[in-house]
């Protein structure tokens, strides 16, 4: 196939592959760049695990590749409420793990490894600079992550997050846990896969070694896990206002988390950096389509960020009360009523618990 007008991309995490993977398969010459030295995504959070839901089968197939190599089944996930457990129903739910990063076993791999045979060209160690802003070509697209710079850069509003993070080898897969306590306003989140795990301590508020500390306790005694090292981090996710979402912005096209492509409640953005990655590409050769997708994948992006200031946020610091709730109704009891409310359809005012679950695509 003779090659179309090259395509400029920024990023090569995942949204940034599947977008410069669907470009070269439609016969454009695409160059992506990178401040990192690799692919993979910002190393500063990768190699790493996480939880979400996805229909494996249905995002495949929007995305045009096969990804049921790299997702696989959830089999334990409890949420904590300071001692109470709940246990997730995971047989009604689609919930799987994946791996992120420049492991062989992980999602990025799978994506690089189709680009380069592809032909899709990489150059590492070139960051997004102010200066090229004014001579970037037509169609250019930014998938930069969680980069608070490059947010700045652009202008985007976005919400400042600090977390500590631990990450590494460990002795089991497929297994998760959400930990909700006062000393935090989002929650404490390990995932694990192929024997790695990502440990995350996260909150919209600076968190001092007192929170790790109450949170590290926790695990020991309810999971027997320890880890040896933590790293204090910080970074930005576009929450900041309910019109977050954009695909189009000062003549670029966005795609991944710096597109809003995300679920606003839990801030999980795998899938949204799958599916946003092919409306980037998208953008490209069928503008149209792309917004028409982009717009129906962002329905409950609203919805959810409201959700969340005006009532969630009024909630969550009595975090004493909700598990007096979950002790009176009982966890089993509570557990089956979710599964029972899954089976007969319920949905949610907005996407959870991630981007989009397609819908009817």
């Amino acid at each position: 196939m003779a090659s179309k007008a090259d395509v400029t991309i920024y990023g090569a995490g995942m949204s940034g592959l599947v977008a410069a993977i669907d470009l070269a398969r439609k016969g454009y010459g695409v160059v992506v760049h990178d401040r990192e030295k690799g692919y993979g995504g910002d190393s500063i959070y990768n190699p790493s695990t996480h939880t979400t839901g996805i229909d494996v089968e249905r995002t495949s197939e929007y995305v045009g590749i096969d990804l049921s190599s790299v997702f696989h089944p959830l089999a334990r996930c409890p949420f904590y409420f300071h001692e109470t457990v709940l246990e997730a129903p995971l047989e009604d739910l689609d919930m799987y793990t994946v791996e992120r990063g420049n492991r062989p076993t992980s999602l990025d791999t799978l994506l690089y490894g189709e680009a380069l045979k592809l032909g899709v060209e990489f150059r590492f160690d070139s960051p997004l600079k102010k200066e090229d802003l004014p001579v970037l070509p037509e169609n250019t697209i930014v998938a930069c992550g969680l980069t608070p710079s490059v947010y700045d850069l652009l202008g985007i509003p976005y919400q400042r997050w600090y977390g500590w993070i631990s990450r590494g080898e460990i002795g089991f897969s497929n297994i998760s846990w959400i930990w909700i306590d006062e000393v935090i306003s989002e929650y404490g989140y390990l995932s694990s896969c192929n024997n790695f795990y990502f440990d995350l301590l996260f909150s919209i508020r600076p968190i001092d070694r007192s929170a790790l500390m109450k949170y590290s306790d926790f695990m020991a005694r309810h999971e027997g896990v320890e880890h040896r090292e933590w790293r204090y981090v910080s970074g930005a996710v576009p929450i900041a206002a309910p019109d977050n979402p954009r695909l189009f912005h000062r003549d670029l096209i966005l795609c991944g988390t710096i597109s809003g492509a995300m679920d606003p409640f839990f801030w999980f953005g795998i899938l949204g950096a799958l599916v946003s990655g092919k409306v980037a590409a998208m953008a490209v050769y069928d503008r149209h389509k792309a917004l028409e997708d982009f717009e129906r994948f962002n329905r409950g992006f609203k919805a959810g960020f409201l959700f969340k200031k005006h009532l969630w946020y009024r909630i969550r610091p009595h975090v004493g009360l909700l598990e007096l709730q979950l002790r009176l109704l009982g966890p089993r009891r509570v557990a089956r009523m979710v599964a029972v409310g899954v089976n007969k359809g319920a949905k949610f005012p907005f996407n959870l618990p991630g981007f989009s679950l397609l819908g009817n695509y």
